[in-house]
């Protein structure tokens, strides 16, 4: 038994369990945004509003909470994350007020979800992980978000009929616990053991750190996650109102999102499998390309179930397939001794990205009465983000120290 514990494939098993709680609810709780709108007497601009500025604040946190994980002990950071992101689903559920809700869903779930996330669950397994096969590992781990977002949004759609919105929060939020229990198994095995003191706190590498900003080719990185998060942002929150929009059920929101999810588990690990074989950038170049095809068939093909359920298994395979490519680059510059923080920082880019394609959103669909602009935008942004990745060549890469 412990030698499964203390196995690298364990911490990817536990780190996908973290990352389908974390992602699977934050995922989700967009498709029930009609229906908040109505028992609280908001209009959507403002719901979307919200739900971006959870976006922006979990992603300004997730690089500090890197930080403060490389200091003080990852374990310490994940359990006081968990524990906001369940009092900000209590509190989002008992709300009778636009400001309650706010405060819950925007301010704490926002914290929560940024100090549970992908750069210190893939932090854990890159540093356990050679080159030659870290980008599988990091796929891996990665599918365990896009499972959570199938699993939520399944059992959305089971107990949908049976329970109100803030019922289900309630219920979403009790699962968070798992969060905790994980997070334990990420940690060296060294720290692991509950008998011994904790580990002396280490020093933060501020100068290796401020360095990396100044790579060109994470600059890059950083502005094609950005496009990433408008993407995903829009369509997790948007696609109950597309779906509306275009007259269709509303069961084909929460069964688009939930395809998407279980697609995304084969994508994720494709990925992570191609980026170990082939040069990751210019696959992110591919997949964002393929992005914006497949969002400007929205546009010119006629809405049918048959339309969206076929666009969800296709962009499920791209969702977050970016995410073990482009955090195994991040590693191959700079290693994985600073990945927490340093991917945290791209995830920052990804949620400014998805603070825009939230809100955005919203505020186009109430001044247009229409999703067709914010559509056209998604789409050239894909285009934006396939051209910033081909600079990025395989000669610029072997110019870096080998990632060990």
């Amino acid at each position: 038994m412990n030698r499964i514990l203390s196995s690298p494939w364990f911490v990817v098993a536990a780190a996908a369990i973290i990352l389908a709680v974390n992602m699977g609810i934050r995922q989700t709780t967009g498709i029930m945004l009609p229906e908040i709108s109505l028992d609280l007497s908001l209009p959507r601009a403002e719901l979307s509003f919200g739900f971006a500025i959870q976006n922006l604040l979990w992603g300004a946190v997730a690089p500090f909470a890197g930080l403060l994980a490389e200091r003080y002990g990852l374990f310490r950071v994940m359990s006081v994350g968990a524990l906001l992101y369940a009092a900000g689903m209590v509190l989002a559920a008992l709300a009778s007020s636009g400001w309650m809700f706010f405060a819950g869903n925007a301010l704490l779930i926002g914290v929560g979800v940024g100090a549970t996330t992908y750069p210190l669950a893939l932090a854990a397994v890159g540093k356990r992980f050679a080159e030659h096969n870290r980008t599988l590992a990091l796929g891996i781990a990665s599918a365990g978000g896009s499972l959570g977002q199938f699993l939520y949004a399944f059992a959305l759609g089971q107990i949908d009929a049976a329970f109100n919105w803030s019922e289900i929060f309630l219920i979403f939020a009790s699962s968070i616990i798992l969060i905790v229990l994980f997070s334990r198994a990420l940690l060296p095995p060294k720290q692991a053991d509950t008998s011994t003191s904790a580990p002396a706190a280490q020093q933060i590498d501020w100068r290796s750190i401020g360095a990396a900003f100044k790579v060109r080719d994470y600059q890059l990185l950083n502005l094609g996650f950005f496009v990433c998060g408008f993407h995903i942002a829009f369509l997790s929150v948007h696609m109950s109102g597309i779906v509306a929009y275009c007259g269709l059920p509303a069961s084909v929101a929460s069964e688009s999102i939930a395809l998407i999810g279980l697609a995304n588990v084969a994508g994720v690990i494709l990925a992570g499998w191609a980026g170990d074989r082939w040069h990751k950038p210019w696959l992110l170049s591919l997949i964002y390309w393929l992005r914006a095809c497949l969002i400007m068939l929205l546009l010119v093909v006629p809405a049918s179930e048959t339309l969206f359920y076929v666009f969800s298994v296709i962009m499920g395979v791209l969702w977050l397939s970016t995410v073990p490519l482009t955090s195994g680059t991040v590693a191959r510059i700079f290693g994985p001794k600073n990945l927490a923080s340093l991917f945290g920082f791209v995830m920052f880019s990804h949620q400014i990205g998805a603070f825009f394609g939230s809100w955005w959103g919203g505020l186009i669909f109430d001044a247009t009465g229409s999703y067709d602009l914010a559509l056209i935008i998604s789409a050239a942004l894909g285009l934006f983000a396939a051209f910033v990745h081909l600079p990025i060549t395989p000669a610029r890469l072997q110019k870096y120290r080998p990632a060990t």
